[in-house]
């Protein structure tokens, strides 16, 4: 049994996992691994239960939830023990994984691997305003700047990130063209994925900036060395030797003073 994550559907697949499944472990090798999803969603788990290597079962519960009552959802289920071992290896967890999760070690399809994990906990579409937006949580660090430098290679910018004080999470989110360069990047033409979320990242191609949105070219971001110059310096000589705004440089000073309370 060999799950290699060069195939893009077994890196969806992982990635996927990682976000919206669960592995249990008992004695005696017994165990299994656990993907629950709306039963709107039910044709995904249809589609991962064929390119699995061994026997699996699906089924629908109700049940009521904070968010709703009479919730209705589709279960796969998977038992077999040496398929856990393969996805242990290669890098998921039993028990609560969340802050633990890392991208594959082994050579893998970057591109459907996070396509898996946006489809299985990110969100993408757009906003009660119409920005194009694309958004991701974890509380995995490494995750977290796997997935920044996933953004660099795709729009060329660099963009930080750090876990917010009262979750410890990241919450990564990208808007307007640089959505629209990522979904066009992960949701290509006949790949692995579910409808729901294809359909909002076409939502996301189909639109158009309105004229009147001014565009911010080339932001310059803050460097620490920066940083340190504007908090030891006045704002004008700052403005002179950063060959920075008053605005722009009177901004950052207070961002650093209210991140440091």
């Amino acid at each position: 049994m060999n799950i290699d994550l060069r195939n893009p559907s077994y890196s969806y697949f992982f990635g996927f996992i990682q976000a919206d499944g669960s592995m249990s472990c008992e004695s005696r090798g017994r165990g299994r691994l656990t993907i629950e999803v709306n039963s709107d969603d039910q044709e995904i788990l249809e589609y991962i239960q064929k390119i699995i290597p061994c026997t699996s079962t699906i089924y629908t519960r109700i049940r009521d939830t904070n968010y709703k009552k009479e919730y209705k959802s589709s279960i796969l289920r998977v038992y077999d023990n040496k398929f856990r071992d393969q996805l242990i290896k290669l890098g998921m967890f039993y028990g609560k994984k969340s802050s633990l999760i890392f991208p594959p070690k082994y050579s893998y399809s970057e591109i459907d691997y996070f396509r898996g994990y946006i489809d299985g906990d990110g969100s993408l579409g757009l906003t009660s305003s119409g920005i194009p937006f694309l958004s991701i949580v974890t509380s995995s660090e490494e995750f977290a700047n796997a997935y920044l430098n996933f953004i660099y290679k795709i729009t060329g910018k660099v963009k930080t990130s750090s876990p917010n004080k009262r979750d410890k999470v990241h919450n990564i989110a990208v808007f307007k063209e640089d959505a629209q360069s990522i979904a066009k990047v992960l949701y290509y033409e006949g790949c692995l994925a579910i409808p729901r979320k294809m359909e909002k990242a076409k939502e996301i191609l189909n639109w158009k900036r309105p004229k009147t949105m001014r565009k911010i070219r080339n932001r310059k971001r803050w460097t620490h060395e920066e940083d340190q110059y504007i908090i030891s310096n006045s704002i004008e000589d700052s403005v002179k030797f950063l060959n920075r705004t008053k605005q722009s440089v009177s901004m950052r000073i207070w961002r650093i003073r209210n991140s440091n309370k």
